[in-house]
């Protein structure tokens, strides 16, 4: 079975797992958690996600909750907008970086960040339990459309970003936000910072046309020709508009631990302070904090505990490796558009390209494996690896946040068990490359046993 839980949401492969009861009951549980409130839903694009909808919408109804329907819309656009319609939570319907086949549901809680883990193992309990609190005819919810919750959304974001001196540079911005939920507010999005959009991927459409993972070989479309396209910056996105990698105008597809690395240190030169990551994120963070005097929390791997985190700490900025970045003054979501604006505005105020602003950042090298495990297996794997620890140790710190993390002075190796897929994922950064390839095949030859690989 291929359905994964969590406080914040479920996800699966739709018909296998993620079948319509199980997102009736799912969001049922919600509406019975948030007792009737005002519930914020949207979506994306894939061909389930209309099917969803209406199993989302029903249910919520059903336990008397009042619906505004956002419809194709944004993850983070739906949690910047919780707040502006006093809402209780919201629910966004969409796969974000997984493949065709894939979806999910998001809970989002009053804040606009994603659910906290104790309303979310109360929804789990009332979803376990079928307790839900069903209304009788005369006391049903409500669905309606929501209106002018874009121009909101980017009204906020127009305040957030220098969009006065980025729409002075006239820059010529190539954008692929997957055929998702991003395609219908990116005209809007151009207009807000005044650049030349050329859109790559950009109608709607349940179809995926290239790999869901924001990195460097699904920006190879791109990359191929922005430089003839006279592009000064290249934005490749999840169908969510969480997740973000870059390529530069002279064609170079970046990996996507460049974008969070741009974006701290952007945002550490307006204002020092506290920064967040997880704690398989490039050490470019560590260094860039450093030379900043800026302390830095590693968490657990998910945008849940960064963002929590965040929160928690007071932090001016947060963010994850895949491509994802939080800033609290803004929202409590890993944001797309707001990376996007970030970026021209960092290089409309250093009077730089996007290539020139990345060969400032630390060089390192980094590896990413994975190998295919049942969730079970993969834990069991985990603990055989940790009581085999001096094969792979070398001298270095072994730390257990999350998964297995080894540091050395140059460089870091991290085995974890994925929380939204069944696989183990290995990654290795180091200044030297072979160093880097070489700890990443030990680690795949020393799991692979245990797996069957």
């Amino acid at each position: 079975m291929s359905l994964r839980l969590a406080s914040f949401g479920m996800r699966g492969l739709v018909g296998d797992s993620l079948t319509p009861r199980a997102v009736m009951d799912f969001s049922s549980a919600f509406g019975t958690f948030l007792e009737g409130g005002r519930i914020l839903v949207g979506r994306d694009t894939r061909y389930s996600s209309p099917m969803l909808h209406s199993a989302v919408l029903s249910s919520l109804t059903a336990c008397g909750c009042e619906v505004l329907d956002l419809g194709i819309c944004p993850t983070p656009m739906i949690q910047y907008c919780v707040g502006h319609f006093e809402a209780a939570g919201a629910v966004s319907i969409s796969g974000g970086h997984h493949g065709m086949g894939w979806n999910a549901l998001t809970l989002i809680g009053s804040d606009g960040a994603l659910l906290d883990p104790v309303g979310g193992e109360t929804v789990l309990d009332i979803y376990h339990g079928n307790a839900f609190d069903f209304r009788e005819a005369y006391d049903m919810g409500s669905a309606r459309d929501a209106v002018d919750f874009a121009d909101v959304y980017f009204a906020g974001l127009r305040e957030a970003v220098a969009a006065d001196a980025i729409r002075a540079k006239n820059f010529t911005v190539l954008i692929d936000p997957l055929c998702g939920a991003g395609c219908p507010y990116l005209d809007m999005f151009a207009r807000e910072l005044g650049f030349r959009l050329i859109g790559i991927n950009d109608q709607p459409s349940g179809y995926l046309p290239r790999e869901a993972e924001p990195r460097p070989r699904s920006a190879l479309q791109m990359a191929s020709f922005i430089k003839h396209m006279q592009g000064d910056a290249g934005f490749v996105l999840s169908s969510d508009m969480g997740r973000l990698s870059l390529v530069t105008e002279q064609g170079e597809p970046v990996s996507e631990e460049i974008t969070f690395a741009l974006v701290a240190r952007h945002i550490l030169n307006k204002k020092p302070g506290l920064v967040v990551t997880n704690c398989c994120s490039s050490r470019r963070i560590d260094d860039i904090a450093r030379e900043r005097e800026c302390p830095v929390i590693k968490t657990q791997v998910g945008q849940a505990y960064v963002v929590s985190a965040v929160e928690d700490e007071g932090a001016v900025v947060g963010g994850e490796g895949s491509g994802s970045a939080v800033v609290p003054s803004f929202s409590r979501a890993f944001d797309g558009f707001l990376m996007m604006g970030l970026v021209l505005e960092a290089m409309t105020k250093q009077g730089k390209t996007l290539s020139g602003l990345i060969r400032e950042l630390p060089r390192y090298h980094i590896v990413k494996r994975r190998l295919s495990s049942e969730a079970k297996r993969a834990y069991q794997v985990l603990d055989d690896v940790k009581d085999q620890i001096e094969r792979l140790r070398d001298g270095g710190t072994v730390d257990e946040t999350d998964g297995i993390r080894i540091d050395w002075e140059n460089g870091w190796l991290h085995i974890r068990a994925s929380h939204t897929e069944q696989i183990i994922r290995i990654i290795s950064e180091d200044r030297d490359k072979t160093t880097a390839e070489a700890r990443a095949e030990k680690a795949i030859r020393m799991i692979g046993q245990r797996v069957g690989a």
